[in-house]
C-alpha cells in the first residue's frame, strides 16, 4: 500500500510543482526555489489549468527517459522532482511521471507535507469537483484490494 501510494500521490504532487515552470527555462524550478526544504513550492506561480488536461502536448519516450534519468541520478522524492523540473520544457509531465516513479520506489512518507497538504487536484468534466489527499489514498486503497 505505501508504494502504491507514493505512487499515486507522488504523481500529483509532480504534474502541480511542475505546472507553473511548463516550457520554462531549464533551471527555473531551483532558481525560484534554490533551498530545498524551504518551503512555499506549492505557491503557484503560473500553471496549469483544469481544462488543459485534454491537451496533448507530451512525447512518451523523452519524458520516460527524463523520468528515470531524474530517478537514477538522485538520493530522494524531493531531489527527483526538483531534477525533472529543472530540465524544463514540458515540466508538468515529467514531474508526474517522475513523481509516480519516486513515489514508488522511495515511498508515501517521503514525500514532504508541505507539498501533500496544500495539494488539490481538479477532474475535467467533473463539476469543479476537486481530489485532494485523503480521496487520493482512497484511491491507493482500492488499487491495491484482491477482487
Amino acid at each position: 500500500m505505501e508504494r502504491v501510494a507514493g505512487a499515486v500521490v507522488g504523481s500529483a504532487v509532480g504534474d502541480a510543482l511542475g505546472a507553473p515552470f511548463e516550457f520554462g527555462p531549464a533551471g527555473a524550478f531551483s532558481a525560484r526555489f534554490p533551498a530545498p526544504g524551504a518551503g512555499g513550492e506549492m505557491c503557484g506561480g503560473g500553471g496549469w489549468d483544469a481544462g488543459e488536461a485534454t491537451e496533448f502536448n507530451g512525447a512518451v519516450w523523452p519524458c520516460l527517459g527524463s523520468s528515470v534519468w531524474a530517478l537514477r541520478t538522485t538520493r530522494s522524492y524531493e531531489d527527483a522532482i526538483r531534477a525533472a523540473i529543472d530540465l524544463g520544457c514540458d515540466t508538468d509531465t515529467v514531474a508526474a511521471v517522475t513523481g509516480g516513479l519516486a513515489g514508488a520506489f522511495y515511498g508515501l512518507t517521503t514525500i514532504p507535507a508541505r507539498w501533500t497538504e496544500p495539494l488539490h487536484v481538479p477532474l475535467p468534466g467533473s463539476g469543479g469537483r476537486t481530489l485532494r489527499l485523503p480521496h487520493l489514498l482512497d484511491l491507493a486503497h482500492a488499487l491495491t484490494e484482491q477482487h
